[in-house]
């Protein structure tokens, strides 16, 4: 949006689905702009980056749904981007069967700030040796060597 006075200091992540999305998440930037972003679902699968506003109805509604004061301001400018994903949408956590020391902690699928404080107590854990058993149960899901058969998406 445009830069306005800061008023409020959080990010705002709402999951509850609604028709077109999963989730969306916005916050307010040092320069007072609020930044904000939705998953459409169904996903959009391709590498086409061009920039649209389709979404824009959407995600204004739902926000200033949640905080009114957001109503007024004005959207600056849009983009879009293109985040890696793994075939079934899950990370990538372990050691690699092709290089000696290298460990796996990648493929977050766009969900990176949520998920990196528990991914890093289990990669820490793993490089000191000292595994939790359940990390094991964490470790077999997250696998680098894991079956993705019938779930790829793009080739």
């Amino acid at each position: 949006t445009e830069p306005v006075q800061p008023f409020f200091e959080c990010m705002v992540v709402d999951i509850r689905p609604a028709p077109g999305s999963k989730n969306y998440y916005f916050y307010q930037n040092k320069h007072g702009q609020v930044i904000f972003c939705i998953t459409p679902d169904p996903p959009i699968i391709g590498k086409d980056k061009r920039e649209t506003s389709h979404f824009l109805p959407q995600v204004c509604s739902r926000m200033v749904n949640l905080l009114p004061r957001l109503k007024n301001l004005r959207v600056r400018r849009t983009w879009r981007g293109l985040y890696p994903m793994t075939p079934d949408g899950s990370p990538l956590i372990g050691w690699s069967r092709e290089i000696k020391g290298l460990l796996h902690a990648t493929g977050m699928c766009g969900q990176g700030l949520m998920l990196a404080p528990g991914i890093s107590e289990v990669v820490a854990r793993m490089i000191a040796g000292n595994k939790k058993d359940n990390d094991e149960l964490i470790l077999k899901e997250f696998s680098p060597d894991r079956k993705f058969a019938g779930q790829e998406v793009l080739k």
